[in-house]
């Protein structure tokens, strides 16, 4: 082992390992103490494992020791280590390194000596201050969110939008090693053919238990805004040859134009997915270019984008807080568990459909129309093509069907049958038309005046 080197600055909280650091460290795997922990540690998580394995192999350059000679400190001269352990943690902190950070590479030796139950207690005391890493970091507001998104490709626009207004982390999209990822199955309202669409808006986005956090499948949205951008992301693969179908990704391996160049992520494709590092990378690089001076942005402030966002939608009564935290893939503790922690009926699903779809004004970056307010817009229209003014409609209930459907007769029904008359819906038509009733006009695709049956 090389003697002491200098204490680095502390990682990043949300710090994917580095192939190279690795690569470093990997050497430690060949003692079969260290190899036989790590692979415990892996059938969990090998993200976990790989950063034990860093912060492990860190901490013995730190004090010019291998992972045995410290093991054999432990047991015959407890003492010395512990000294070891107080003078290297003193060191840190006179560099400037936080207490959460010095405590990291503690951690991974208190797992190593469990996992071979080797009994030590020598390790310093600290005072970590929880968060204290990201005490420069707000979430950014919509219009600073536009302006990231003006700096991406279509493929860097769709995870960020994920992240943002689904809410989903970054491994949601592209696992660790690129195992796997969010597949066009996982979207149930997307329909593949010649040009892909969504049958219903939001759409739904189901998130796998292999992909969770939790270890427990959820589901959570996407927005208008999400959609006509993963629309034409696809669109851009299919130009590019791919052919889609229910296995493909989400989020996939091959550059589309305009993408930002990177020069090893080709050599982090694998099985068709991104790794997690991938993902974030572009997202990552185009924050780093937009912050505000004196404030911080991870890659994962996306997901506190949504997170905040919606709790401005909960304050608003758009959506309630249970909904908020299931989408957002929480634990739901006691309570939700029998609820929204269940497989999801349609009257749940519409339910929970229509409360982000109230929200999602809080989440677009751009000019956004919630459902009532489209309806508006579109009966003001069809109304003012009767002939109606903007001054005649402007104190009228526009959603009260009966206001409407009164306002449509006092147009196209003569003033002596209007009562007479009847406004139906499209489908309904072939019943009516059974029974004698013959069409007057139709207003908009949806909806058919009728004359009664005779004369």
């Amino acid at each position: 082992m090389p003697s002491v080197m200098a204490p680095r600055k502390a990682p990043k909280q949300d710090q994917i390992p580095d192939k190279r650091d690795m690569g470093r460290h990997r050497v430690l795997l060949t003692d079969q103490r260290v190899k036989s922990w790590w692979d415990a540690k892996s059938l969990r998580s090998r993200l976990s494992a790989d950063n034990y394995l860093r912060q492990l192999g860190q901490l013995c350059e730190e004090l010019d020791l291998t992972p045995i000679s410290i093991m054999t400190l432990a047991r015959k001269n407890p003492e010395k280590l512990r000294d070891l352990l107080v003078q290297e943690a003193a060191r840190q902190k006179e560099a400037g390194n936080l207490d959460v950070s010095i405590g990291k590479l503690f951690n991974a030796l208190k797992a190593y000596f469990k996992f071979h139950r080797v009994v030590f207690d020598g390790f310093p005391s600290l005072s970590p201050i929880k968060g204290a890493s990201l005490s420069a970091e707000r979430t950014p507001t919509p219009e600073e969110l536009g302006v990231v998104l003006e700096k991406l490709s279509l493929r860097g626009r769709c995870v960020a939008l994920f992240m943002a207004h689904s809410g989903v982390r970054p491994g949601v999209l592209g696992a660790y090693q690129g195992e796997g990822g969010l597949r066009l199955r996982d979207l149930p309202d997307l329909k593949l053919g010649k040009k892909p669409a969504f049958k219903e808006s939001p759409f739904v986005v189901n998130v796998p238990a292999a992909l969770s956090k939790t270890r427990v499948s959820y589901v959570t949205f996407g927005s208008s805004q999400l959609s006509s951008t993963f629309l034409a992301y696809l669109e851009e693969r299919k130009r590019g040859g791919e052919t889609l179908g229910p296995e493909s990704p989400v989020i996939a391996t091959n550059p589309t134009r305009g993408a930002a160049s990177h020069s090893q992520e080709q050599a982090r494709f694998s099985r068709g997915f991104l790794t997690t590092k991938a993902v974030v990378e572009e997202v990552r690089d185009a924050l780093h270019s937009s912050v505000p001076e004196g404030i911080r942005w991870r890659a994962y402030v996306l997901r506190c984008y949504a997170s905040t966002r919606l709790l401005m939608a909960e304050g608003a009564g758009k959506i309630t807080r249970d909904l908020r935290e299931s989408i957002l893939g929480h634990d739901l503790g006691d309570s939700g568990r029998y609820t929204l922690g269940k497989t999801w009926g349609a009257e749940l699903l519409k339910e929970a459909r229509e409360q982000y779809g109230r929200s999602e004004p809080f989440l677009t970056t751009g000019p956004s129309k919630s459902a009532d307010e489209t309806k508006t817009s579109m009966a003001r229209v069809m109304l003012i093509g009767l002939g109606y003014t903007e001054e005649e409609l402007e104190s009228a209930d526009l959603l009260n069907p009966e206001v409407f459907q009164e306002l449509v007769r006092n147009k196209v029904v003569p003033r002596e049958a209007k009562l007479n008359q009847k406004l139906v819906e499209a489908q309904e038509l072939p019943r009516y038309l059974e029974e004698g009733w013959t069409v007057v006009t139709s207003l908009n695709g949806h909806q058919v005046v009728l004359n009664p049956p005779g004369p």
